[in-house]
Formats: structure tokens, C-alpha cells, sequence
């Protein structure tokens, strides 16, 4: 008898005693997901004003793409292994580091850069242009762009395609690759593109589209290669600093 009773009780301890720690355990990790939680939000500070954005390191740039009006030689994209270096006016490199942290409290890796392969055959007017997997929301109101680039001393001329929130399209030169070597591309993109704080609740900032380079009209025509990485945005947030959460757009 007291054996079938010792059968019986046992397996209702083991039970009560199973369901107790599994609530306890629970209830640890519920307090430790909310005190992560609140960890983060202290640590996370307020932007606003001019913030570095970054738009892409390219350290995952496989799914862009690249598109020529030239039907000859191959035109394509590559995710090559590399890194921009700085260097001096002679074209030697300078040990001083590339700042790699953003102000968004990310630390980006510099592993990789996006390599561009075409071919120019008609001086003036054949042009590559490279597109990301869909386009970019620049957030607040953008003031420069900045893009380090790999040049091979060609005068072909870089540009970068935004969309406006009109849906127009706007060709913004950033400059010539005739140097050798890396080099910190940038354009202060100018005052009378539409963007204002009036349409940022809107979702209507500007949109980054594309980058296109214009063959040179006195450039040797054949295969061109060309190497961009850290893809960044100067934005003035000091406009944009409302309830992000209610927007215009019922």
C-alpha cells in the first residue's frame, strides 16, 4: 500500500516542482530583458542638428547592380576585399585611420569595398550607372554627400541621382576620377532642391537613386574600373525633431 502511494505522489512533486523553477526562470529573464531594454534606451542619446548618416559600408553589396549604354565588353558588379587608405598628394599612403563609428553608436566594418567594371567606346556620352537594391530615404534635410572612391587616373566624371518628393530627378556632379589612388569624394548638394521640414511628416525627403559616371570626352575609350566605399550623408535633423511616431499621411 505505502509503496503504490509513494508511486502515485511521486510523479505530482516532480510536477509542482518542475512547473515552480520553469516560473521562476521566466520571470528572471522577463526582468532581465527589461533591464537590457532600459540599458539601451539610457544609453541611446537624442540627435539633432548636423549627424553623419551612413548610407551603405558595402560590406553587403551583392544585390546592387550596375547598368552601361555601351553594348560592348562586360558590365558588372563586384564585392572585392579591401579598404580605403589615405594618401598624400604624391599618391603614398598616410597611416592616419579612416573614423569608422557613426553617431548612431554603430561601429562598421571595413572588409569589403563595391568594385564597378564597364567599358567606354563613345567619347562624351557612354555612362555606367550603379543602383542600389531599392532607393535610399535620406531622413532630415541633406547638406553634403561624402563617398571615398578608388581612382585610376581617368577624367571621367562622377555623379549621384536623387529624387525629389515630387518624384523629379536631379543629377548632382560630384567630381572628376582623374587621380590615383583613395580619395574622400564629396558635393555640398545645393539650396534649391525641394526638401524642407514642411514634408518630412510627409515621408517625402529626398531619395538617393543612383551614382552614374559620364565618360570623358578625351578619355581613351576601352575597359574602365572603378572602387567606392562608405557611403555617407551630412543631414541637419534640427528641423525634423518632432513625434516621430504621429505622421500627415492619413
Amino acid at each position: 500500500m505505502k509503496r503504490e502511494v509513494r508511486s502515485f505522489l511521486l510523479p505530482i512533486l516532480l510536477g509542482t516542482f518542475f512547473i515552480v523553477s520553469g516560473g521562476l526562470s521566466l520571470k528572471l529573464d522577463a526582468q532581465d530583458a527589461v533591464g537590457a531594454n532600459t540599458n539601451d534606451n539610457t544609453q541611446k542619446k537624442r540627435q539633432d542638428g548636423l549627424v553623419e548618416d551612413w548610407l551603405n559600408d558595402f560590406e553587403e553589396c551583392e544585390d546592387w547592380r550596375a547598368t552601361s549604354t555601351c553594348p560592348l565588353g562586360d558590365t558588372k558588379i563586384r564585392k572585392i576585399p579591401g579598404k580605403p587608405v589615405k594618401t598624400d598628394d604624391n599618391g603614398e599612403t598616410t597611416p592616419e585611420q579612416i573614423e569608422l563609428n557613426d553617431e548612431n553608436g554603430i561601429s562598421h566594418k571595413d572588409e569589403f569595398v563595391l568594385g564597378v567594371k564597364t567599358y567606354f567606346i563613345d567619347r562624351g556620352f557612354d555612362r555606367v550607372e550603379v543602383f542600389p537594391p531599392n532607393e535610399y530615404i535620406i531622413r532630415g534635410k541633406a547638406k553634403e554627400i561624402k563617398v571615398w572612391v578608388l581612382g585610376r587616373k581617368f577624367r571621367h566624371t562622377l555623379y549621384v541621382k536623387l529624387r525629389d518628393y515630387k518624384g523629379k530627378t536631379h543629377k548632382i556632379k560630384i567630381g572628376r576620377l582623374d587621380f590615383w589612388g583613395w580619395r574622400e569624394m564629396s558635393v555640398i548638394l545645393p539650396g534649391w532642391l525641394p526638401q524642407s521640414a514642411s514634408y518630412a511628416m510627409l515621408d517625402k525627403n529626398l531619395h538617393f537613386v543612383s551614382f552614374f559616371i559620364e565618360c570623358d570626352n578625351f578619355e581613351a575609350p576601352g575597359t574602365f574600373y572603378v572602387y567606392m566605399d562608405n557611403f555617407r550623408i551630412i543631414t541637419d535633423l534640427s528641423e525634423f525633431t518632432g513625434d516621430p511616431n504621429i505622421k500627415d499621411n492619413w
